[in-house]
């Protein structure tokens, strides 16, 4: 790793810990930006996308800059990050069409169920923030392409990125497990940490594990930030799309 500072595994409570804090913080944060967003007439996506900015991003780049700066001295959070190896782009290439065929597989067939799921063992679980029988005609169009904008910013570019350089950049070389056992383990923690969406489990889950040994396989963190803004934007754009 060159000048890197020197890789230390994470005990399993640490590990479990650093996974799954931060998204209790996150649905914290959307919980209390709920009632303001509600306020202002705008959809309840709009309370997850500025959970974003404001809890997010500031837990897990506050965990990078300490941690760089207790290892390295400095806070440059890739000298903490051993996944840096940069790949042929024909590789990059090639991934992405398979991740993407693998991910409208994987979302045409678990996609009943987990709907399923959610309208059921967590039909408990408020509307707006199970995102179930939302009426967009009860939201002005500008405060739509709002949400919209905001999803496409946050959720399809600024999420993915911190979420990739905290889950996989940093915690996942130091889970202490074999590398097929913290493949697994680092999936299914991620999964659990979207604590907003639990019926997403199991896509999320499978469509994640072969990405990440993917990354550890070839030491290159792109290939999972790769997929990842590719998921997170076509989703986001699309419900922009639908708006405009």
């Amino acid at each position: 790793m060159g000048n890197n500072a020197k890789i230390e595994k994470h005990s399993i409570p640490k590990t479990l810990f650093l996974h799954i804090t931060p998204g209790l913080i996150n649905f914290t944060a959307i919980l209390l930006f709920l009632p303001l967003v509600q306020h202002f007439g705008l959809a309840s996506p709009t309370a997850g996308y500025l959970m974003i900015p404001f809890a997010m991003v500031s837990v897990q780049l506050g965990i990078l800059l300490y941690t760089s700066k207790k290892k390295t001295k400095n806070y440059n959070i890739f000298n903490i990050m051993p996944y840096k190896n940069k790949s042929r782009t024909a590789e990059y290439l090639i991934f992405v069409v398979i991740i993407v065929a693998w991910g409208v597989l994987t979302a045409r067939i678990l996609e009943p169920f987990e709907t399923n799921i959610r309208d059921s063992l967590f039909a408990f679980v408020p509307d707006n923030i199970a995102l179930r029988n939302i009426q967009l005609a009860q939201f002005s169009k500008n405060g739509l392409i709002f949400t919209a904008i905001l999803g496409v910013i946050f959720n399809g570019i600024i999420a993915p990125i911190s979420e990739e350089l905290y889950f996989r950049g940093f915690l996942l070389p130091r889970i202490n497990l074999p590398p097929i056992g913290a493949v697994i383990l680092n999936a299914a923690l991620f999964s659990l940490y979207h604590f907003f969406s639990p019926w997403n489990f199991f896509s999320r889950f499978i469509l994640m594990v072969p990405i990440y040994y993917w990354v550890m396989k070839k030491s290159d963190i792109r290939f999972s930030l790769i997929a990842h803004i590719i998921g997170n934007l076509y989703s986001s754009v699309a419900i922009l799309i639908m708006i405009l």
